[in-house]
């Protein structure tokens, strides 16, 4: 796992292409800790994901994610966890709170 801090972010990166297990009990630890911080999870190593990150998503809330591949957002879209969580394209995107990717789902009334 990777920690980069600054004045007013920190970006975690998930080193493994598997978050499940011991690694979500890690990732939910660094980010308690930095928890002053306005907190990203750079995804883009991460490939899958099992319920114990989901769950952990939810709880937390208030955090940004970025660089999510298109599978993981798929889960991510049927989950509805892209209405818990905030989804950038980007790091600069999440830096500069711009560019926030909305799933919209629209049906015809």
């Amino acid at each position: 796992m990777e920690i980069k801090t600054s004045d007013k972010f920190c970006i975690i990166t998930p080193l493994s292409q598997n978050l499940s297990g011991i690694g979500v009990k890690k990732l939910l630890e660094e980010i308690l800790a930095n928890r002053k911080f306005k907190i990203g999870l750079d995804m883009s190593y991460v490939n899958e994901c099992d319920i114990d990150f989901i769950d952990m998503l939810t709880q937390i809330g208030n955090i940004g994610l970025f660089n999510v591949t298109s599978d993981v957002f798929a889960l991510f879209s049927i989950m509805n966890i892209d209405k818990k969580v905030e989804l950038f394209v980007s790091e600069m995107d999440f830096k500069a709170d711009k560019h926030q990717l909305l799933n919209r789902k629209f049906c015809i009334v």
